[in-house]
């Protein structure tokens, strides 16, 4: 009797399933969660760039201080409050200096220009801000006098913006009148008399 043989090579497992089992698995990857983890990263990285920069201006500051107190120490500021005190007393003396008048050159000027048959009887001074003035009343013997002296006032370098008014004939015939006009500060300024009296007498 001859042996029988199976001839069927049909496997009992399925191909396929050997075939799908050797693939490998597949991740699912959150966008997100990489994103979320970037941003996480950035944020330490910022976090500590910002501390050390605090640490090192911190630094800064505080070196900035110690060199100020040295350099304060160096210029003793005891000598130099000493200095800005002087330094305000020579400007009040410039000021007071500027500002101080001298009366009397009036005087002085008036004596060499007034004709001789002119005469004044009244003076005042004033001064408000910085523009001086003069008023005065006289008499002249006639009007060519009167003439004559408006006209050395009116030359006079000294002598600004001269009004006559208010003439009158007197009983003796001499000419009455009021005289105003400003004055040249120049003319008056102590400091200049101050100058021309060291030019005049050096030491």
């Amino acid at each position: 009797m001859e042996p029988k043989f199976q001839t069927s090579f049909i496997p009992r497992k399925p191909i396929i399933e050997g075939v799908s089992s050797m693939r490998p698995p597949v991740h699912n990857t959150n966008i997100f969660s990489v994103i979320a983890s970037i941003a996480f990263i950035i944020t330490i990285f910022v976090c500590g760039g910002l501390f050390a920069y605090k640490h090192v201006l911190t630094g800064q500051i505080a070196q900035a201080e110690n060199d100020l107190v040295a350099a304060r120490a160096a210029f003793e500021p005891d000598t130099i409050q000493k200095l800005i005190s002087v330094s305000s007393e020579i400007s009040s003396a410039k000021r007071l200096l500027e500002q101080h008048v001298v009366v009397s050159e009036i005087f002085s000027l008036l004596q060499n220009i007034t004709v001789k048959k002119v005469q004044f009887d009244d003076f005042s001074y004033s001064k408000k801000d910085k523009a001086s003035s003069i008023s005065m009343s006289g008499a002249a013997q006639n009007y060519s006098a009167l003439r004559a002296q408006a006209d050395l006032f009116s030359q006079s370098d000294f002598i600004k913006n001269p009004v006559f008014s208010n003439f009158d004939l007197a009983e003796n015939g001499n000419v009455t009148f009021k005289f105003e006009s400003t004055i040249d500060p120049t003319l008056i300024s102590y400091k200049k008399a101050v100058s021309a009296l060291s030019a005049t007498n050096p030491q």
